[in-house]
């Protein structure tokens, strides 16, 4: 029949191994077998065995949920490694490889992004649609809007000449679409930025 001492054990264990559900079945077995290894190591120093010195020595180790937890952050920060010198590239093709070398420049940060391992996928999918093309695509915008824009004149040889004057609201638009996309591209490779910084941070 087991002790007082034993059950207070074994409720523990089975609440840390609750507390890890979520984790693979491996990684679970040897969480919950190192504390329980812990355990038995304490209790074997411990000068009289009973139901306080028990209650005590599991409150030292702390609630099952907290050391969960604390697995789990651990485990969180393994799998998102250091950055590297490749993730400045990437973010400097986002932003600016579109106009350096149109279209592949900035494909070629997009690869980069995503061969990296310091960004999570919906970080990496900001990078990508936020804003496609980085700054080549106000760049085309201002471009087109520069060209389009001024007076345009016809008229017969002999025959009057009539000049036409484009309005306002067309330029005015694609001034404000243009500063959108600029302002939404730097903020995307600002936001990548603080969390590559977050990341190696953690590591």
């Amino acid at each position: 029949m087991k002790s007082t001492a034993d059950k207070l054990v074994d409720d523990y264990l089975q609440r840390l191994e609750r507390e890890l559900a979520g984790f693979p079945r491996a990684r679970r077995r040897e969480l919950v077998e190192e504390i329980s290894l812990h355990i038995a190591e304490a209790r074997a120093q411990l000068e009289t065995e009973n139901e306080a010195a028990i209650r005590t020595l599991l409150d030292r180790l702390g609630d099952p949920a907290d050391i969960a937890a604390e697995a789990g952050g651990r485990a969180e920060t393994a799998a998102r490694p250091r950055g590297s010198g490749w993730d400045v590239v990437a973010l400097i093709l986002l932003l600016i490889g579109g106009v350096i070398v149109p279209v592949i420049g900035w494909l070629v940060g997009v690869l980069i992004l995503w061969a990296s391992a310091t960004w999570t996928t919906a970080e990496k999918l900001v990078g990508t649609l936020v804003v496609p093309f980085g700054l080549a695509l106000p760049a085309f915008l201002i471009t087109i809007g520069v060209s389009a824009h001024g007076e345009s004149c016809s008229g017969g040889p002999g025959g009057p000449t009539i000049c036409t004057h484009e309005g306002h609201l067309a330029p005015l638009l694609t001034t404000i679409v243009t500063v959108a996309l600029i302002l939404a591209s730097i903020g995307s490779v600002v936001f990548l930025a603080r969390r590559r910084s977050q990341t190696v941070g953690l590591t």
